[in-house]
């Protein structure tokens, strides 16, 4: 898990923080559709934190990558 090069809650915080502080705090929000920037597609909900929606969502294949579900939290 250490080499998944996904960011951390602390580093996405620090990114929102320098937006906001340069003006772009009321802009919606579009996120990557793949690793690659390949397309976008917008943020439509906060966190998902509970370990057991996360493992559901990998039960049911919906998680891209390989990843420990209790080393993750969801956004989107």
């Amino acid at each position: 898990m250490t080499n998944y090069p996904a960011i951390t809650i602390k580093a996405l915080k620090k990114e929102c923080d320098k937006a906001i502080k340069e003006g772009f705090g009321d802009k919606k929000i579009m996120i990557s559709a793949d690793d690659e920037g390949n397309g976008f597609h917008g943020l439509f909900y906060g966190f998902m934190t509970d370990v057991k929606d996360i493992e559901l969502m990998e039960e049911q294949g919906l998680l891209c990558d390989d990843v420990d579900p209790n080393e993750l939290v969801l956004l989107g």
